[in-house]
């Protein structure tokens, strides 16, 4: 039986074989960068939303604190007014005054009730009618039985030493609850990063 010519040895392609090889390596790279693309794009759109919806609600902290100091603050600057009223001793002057500074703080105190609590946070709402309600007792519960029981217009010796002594005790409690007001409102600033958006 005749022998079979072995078949022709062919040597591999080198050169095509480190073609692929070096394709192949260059779709895997270019598939890796395409993910880490995407993956870095991922990342930036969710650290702008965490940083957007932390923007918003700074904003939104700044706008409720504003509702609450220009409820507040114009019962505080008003106390000076109502000090030189009591100090005139003149019952019509200081009741006049007793009234509309009892107005005022019923209407601030309204004002900061509807702004209610900002988000799960209490404590400037807490603090700011604390103060009003110092005020509104002080005014209904204190001067105002004080300043009805006077009889005649100009205060006695005795009534104006009375009033005096009462409005010196006001004045003395009353920057207690600044303090305690103030802060609040520097808590509540720092909690939810006011100061970011101050100015804007």
């Amino acid at each position: 039986m005749p022998l079979k010519a072995p078949k022709r040895f062919r040597a591999p392609n080198i050169e095509r074989m480190v073609k692929i090889s070096t394709n192949e390596r260059y779709i895997h790279i270019f598939e890796l960068k395409v993910f880490n693309m995407k993956r870095l794009n991922v990342l930036f759109l969710a650290c702008m939303a965490i940083f957007c919806s932390c923007n918003q609600q700074a904003k939104r902290a700044k706008a409720y604190h504003e509702t609450i100091y220009l409820a507040v603050k114009p019962v505080i600057d008003s106390s000076l007014d109502y000090g030189d009223a009591l100090n005139s001793h003149l019952k019509a002057r200081a009741m006049q005054q007793q009234q509309g500074y009892a107005r005022l703080v019923d209407q601030s105190i309204a004002k900061v009730e509807s702004a209610g609590k900002f988000e799960d946070d209490t404590v400037l709402l807490h603090y700011s009618l604390e103060t009003l309600e110092f005020y509104k007792n002080r005014l209904d519960g204190a001067f105002k039985p004080f300043l009805t029981h006077i009889s005649q217009e100009s205060f006695s010796d005795e009534e104006a030493r009375v009033a005096d002594s009462m409005f010196g005790d006001f004045t003395m409690m009353q920057s207690r609850y600044w303090e305690r007001f103030s802060w609040a409102e520097k808590k509540f600033d720092k909690q939810f990063g006011v100061a970011k958006v101050e100015g804007k």
